[in-house]
């Protein structure tokens, strides 16, 4: 049993891949191949081992050279290469029905039928399609078997002499259909292989399939050139040209169509907040975006299916009242695999975007209410929805089903500040004068009416304290609450807010008789610190205490 580590047997492999193939090219089909089709052979063959060599020798430092030298990923290096020599593929196939006038008709659609099929290919190659298209892999083994029935049709009824193309393209077509049949979803070898055993790690197939893929493709490309060859054994120098442009155009297209730039290289751009939630359907949230404004809610999902491509799945944003626990708007969609991007930084991972917008309901939208923007993962079954259970989240929950994406609040129109307010405090809030009764009777409830308005965002929780003494004989009846109750926690509040509530205080049955004074103050939810208040002179009142005057307890 030999030991070899993984990357010398990978270099090993492309080694006997790439040399014996290459040489039998050499020898037997590159003496008929036209001065022109002979370069394009070699700069793509040139190419391909350049990119392959590099992959491979390359050791990443980031996520970002590690994706954008990696074989099988999307929309980097390797795949850019990989579609263009697919796009060289259909371009010599539609010069070849062009330029032979002298074939049947039959024969020049032919030509043109590859031509198309390696223009998509070439395409998803880049793009993905098949993960967003339904059972793409199954068409594409109905077109291969016509496109392989089309060739020994071709071959049967053309002179011998130009079997050898046909057989060239059968035989490249079949290895790159092997290698993304058999090794697609094929795990890491870590075992022995035969007589040899991997050590210090594990064989990763990504490297045989793409290496067997593109070479494939490449006799596909020597195929086409033999017969474009033979149709046109000294192009005009306008056709030369195209052919030998050909790989930098489409690989610049390719860049000005890319879906990377959506999002820049950084931690996430374009308030992007980043998420790792992980469903049982094995749906992962990677990223969200949420923007709202007087009419609707509009919200980004940016997440990636790891086992399945079920486009069954559905999701469901809830705009969820915070104080009473009901959903002001929701809406429902099915998850789509129509537009893909890619995030950058810590997830640096390929994603696709789900975007939803839900209309506020008729009449005014629910204003200074503290909301929670909730999403749920759905799959529908006969006649109801099986809701997703959320397996891992770093995301706040509601329940096992639904994860919490963010709070936000619709402002309202703020009216014209009082011209002397009671206090300002030195988070930026201010209250007026509060609307309070001269009496009550202990046991009963006390109604004070709080106006507050804000001149800063707030940025944590506070809590708003009443306190009721009586200096003559030293007692004390303390009541604490939220300024504005749980509707609206003070960590949601904007610059701008002017809002009132009407507190129901409920006074012990055992509160002594007599005047008490009452004083008000806020103090920071995590630390219990009092936060200071200053009069309408600037001068500090004592202990970060208002005085609210006084009431008759009877």
């Amino acid at each position: 049993m030999f030991e070899v580590r993984p990357r010398d047997l990978i270099w090993l492999y492309i080694f006997l891949l790439y040399v014996p193939l290459c040489l039998l090219v050499y020898r037997r089909l590159s003496p008929s191949l036209s001065p022109t089709s002979r370069r394009l052979s070699i700069g793509m063959l040139a190419a391909q081992v350049l990119v392959i060599v590099l992959s491979l020798a390359i050791r990443p430092t980031s996520l970002f050279q590690e994706w954008i030298w990696k074989l099988d990923a999307e929309w980097n290096i390797p795949s850019a290469l990989a579609s263009a020599q697919l796009g060289l593929v259909g371009l010599v196939a539609l010069f070849t029905a062009w330029l032979a006038r002298a074939i049947p008709a039959w024969q020049r659609l032919y030509l043109l039928g590859l031509s198309l099929v390696f223009l998509f290919l070439g395409l998803d190659e880049f793009f993905d399609f098949r993960t967003s298209i339904p059972n793409l892999r199954g068409h594409y083994l109905i077109v291969g078997a016509a496109m392989a029935a089309a060739t020994v049709i071709v071959a049967v009824r053309s002179p011998r002499r130009s079997w050898i193309w046909q057989i060239c393209l059968l035989f490249g077509l079949s290895i790159a259909a092997a290698s993304g049949l058999l090794l697609d979803k094929a795990p890491d070898f870590c075992g022995a292989i035969g007589f040899v055993r991997p050590v210090g790690g594990c064989l990763a197939p990504e490297y045989f399939e793409e290496s067997l893929e593109i070479l494939g493709v490449w006799l596909a490309l020597i195929a086409l050139l033999g017969q474009f060859s033979r149709v046109a054994p000294r192009p005009a120098p306008r056709v030369q040209l195209a052919l030998y442009a050909a790989p930098a155009l489409w690989i610049l297209l390719l860049a000005r169509a890319s879906p990377v730039p959506d999002i820049p290289y950084q931690k996430f751009g374009y308030g992007i907040q980043p998420a790792l939630v992980g469903f049982e359907s094995e749906e992962y949230l990677y990223g969200y975006y949420i923007e709202a404004d007087d009419e609707e809610l509009a919200v980004k999902l940016y997440s990636y299916p790891w086992a399945s491509l079920d486009i069954g799945l559905g999701y469901s944003i809830h705009l969820i009242d915070q104080s009473s626990g009901g959903a002001v708007a929701s809406r429902d969609n099915l998850l789509k695999r129509d537009r893909h991007s890619k995030l950058f930084g810590d997830n640096f991972i390929q994603v696709y975007v789900q975007e939803i917008e839900i209309a506020f309901p008729p009449g005014a939208p629910p204003v200074n209410r503290a909301l929670w923007v909730v999403l749920t993962l759905w799959r529908p079954r006969e006649d109801d929805y099986a809701r997703q259970k959320v397996l891992s989240s770093d995301l706040p929950l509601l329940g096992d089903s639904q994860v919490i994406l963010g709070e936000l609040v619709l402002p309202s129109a703020s009216p014209a500040p009082p011209p002397s307010p009671l206090a300002a405090f030195d988070n930026g809030f201010v209250l007026n004068a509060p609307n309070m009764p001269e009496r009550a009777i202990a046991g009963e409830t006390l109604e004070i009416s709080f106006s507050w308005r804000s001149d800063e965002s707030g940025a944590e929780d506070h809590i708003q304290f009443l306190h009721f003494g009586r200096e003559e004989t030293g007692e004390w009846f303390v009541y604490d609450q939220q300024p504005l109750g749980p509707r609206l926690p003070t960590r949601l509040w904007y610059a701008g807010l002017a809002d009132s509530e009407t507190w129901q205080v409920a006074l012990p049955a055992d509160l002594a008789p007599g005047r008490y004074s009452v004083f008000t103050g806020l103090y920071r939810a995590r630390d219990q610190e009092r936060v200071r208040a200053r009069q309408a002179d600037g001068r500090l009142w004592l202990d970060a205490r208002v005085p609210l005057g006084s009431i008759m307890i009877e």
